[in-house]
């Protein structure tokens, strides 16, 4: 059964409920260590560690905010499901065969795809700035010891660019069919 604009969950709406819950499960810790930073260890609470209880707070309000506008999107889809099926409930459809075979199966492999990315950057919090540049860091460190080989930074280079090419590429061809769908 096709389902129609009207009637299908709101899949944005969830996925940024499940989203923001991670984000501001990952925030907490932070807001409240930062919040006791000046009893628990007065002689290290300066203006930086304010500034990093500023930031944690404005994810933490952002995610509170997207949380509430997932919940009131999926309350109202909801509500607006439960009118359709009473109504749809009052006429049955004559064709039932019909309905059941214009059904379409929704892909499962774009959220294998995407939902791996989003853990990562959920679970690395602020450090996500850092994915872009990691293999180069990574390079450079490598170069600390006295014993590496000369092709080692450049192999960490292009085995970490290739990965989040591929990656990037993949996550960009997910998105396109969940778009279509």
């Amino acid at each position: 059964m096709m389902q129609s604009p009207a009637t299908r969950p709101p899949m944005l709406a969830w996925f940024v409920l499940i989203v923001s819950a991670f984000i501001l499960l990952s925030m907490l810790p932070i807001i409240f260590m930062a919040a006791i930073l000046p009893i628990w260890r007065p002689e290290e609470f300066s203006v930086v560690s304010v500034v990093m209880l500023l930031v944690a707070l404005s994810f933490a309000a952002g995610a509170l905010l997207a949380i509430r506008w997932s919940k009131q999107t999926i309350g109202t889809a909801v509500r607006r499901n439960s009118a359709l099926e009473e109504k749809s409930s009052e006429l049955p459809s004559a064709f039932p065969e019909a309905e059941k075979a214009g059904e379409k199966k929704k892909p499962v492999w774009p959220w294998l795809v995407i939902a791996p990315g989003a853990l990562l950057l959920v679970s690395t919090g602020p450090g996500a700035v850092m994915l872009p540049i990691m293999p180069l860091f990574l390079a450079g460190m490598s170069t600390d010891s006295g014993n590496t080989s000369d092709y080692v930074p450049a192999l960490i280079i292009l085995i970490g660019y290739g990965i989040i090419g591929i990656y990037g590429y993949w996550l960009f061809r997910a998105i396109k069919v969940l778009r279509k769908t």
